[in-house]
């Protein structure tokens, strides 16, 4: 129906609603998720499944779904793996909600075309802007900074029995040496001791030059026959 211009419109004027199917193993917490929606999103409408057979037969018989929330048992040891059968079947966007997630958990849910994947403590509002997005074409994954923080820097350990002032290297040097006998990288260096990269570069080189070294292998090398072998448990005096 037709809205008429200058007269209220009516309801068979509305767009249609957007099919939501939720299928949790917790009948409470679906039932809660659907009333919730109901009271505050008018333009979804929310079914219960009771099984994943239901929901299944249900794909597979072609019902025009929009959008499924798939909630995974607590004790899955793997909830994509459970969740694979409906993958297969769907046609519509899936989010999957689990308990809890790590980085390799989103990543592989990511890589097997899942439109959303969030975790039951996230309140009913952020879910219901999470299947908007989802209804919208756009996807959410959660986010950890804790995934992008740099790794613990390594001790440094000089060799046993290396001094200050040992070989004429400045303190500094001397712990860019440390980590050069523990095989660390210029970037790693860098990372632990606040340098930037070219200022541990122009150490390693002056190191090279003071030990008559080609290499950073040869610099290993020249520290072990000066007799200063095996890490220290500490820095020297």
């Amino acid at each position: 129906m037709t809205a008429v211009p200058g007269q209220p419109l009516t309801l068979d004027a509305l767009p249609p609603r957007r099919r939501v199917v939720v299928r949790s193993a917790i009948r409470v917490g679906s039932d809660a998720l659907k009333t919730f929606i109901d009271a505050r999103a008018p333009e979804l409408a929310v079914d219960s499944c009771p099984s994943d057979d239901d929901l299944l037969r249900r794909l597979r018989a072609g019902e025009p779904l929009d959008l499924v929330v798939w909630q995974a048992n607590d004790e899955a040891a793997d909830p994509l793996a459970d969740l694979r059968p409906i993958l297969g079947g769907a046609t519509a966007p899936v989010i999957l909600v689990v308990d809890r997630y790590d980085a390799g958990l989103v990543s592989r849910a990511m890589a097997q075309g899942l439109t959303g994947l969030v975790a039951q403590t996230m309140s009913a509002d952020l879910v219901l802007c999470v299947i908007r997005l989802a209804l919208a074409g756009g996807t959410y994954f959660p986010c950890e900074p804790t995934w992008f923080a740099p790794a613990a820097a390594p001790e440094i350990v000089p060799p046993q029995g290396l001094r200050r002032g040992a070989l004429g290297l400045t303190p500094r040097q001397l712990d860019v040496l440390g980590y050069i006998c523990q095989g660390m990288s210029n970037k790693i260096i860098a990372r632990a001791l606040g340098m930037r990269e070219t200022t541990v570069k122009a150490h390693v080189m002056q190191i090279m030059r003071r030990l008559n070294a080609e290499n950073r292998t040869q610099v290993a090398l020249r520290v072990s026959q000066m007799g200063f072998t095996g890490p220290a448990a500490a820095r020297g005096a």
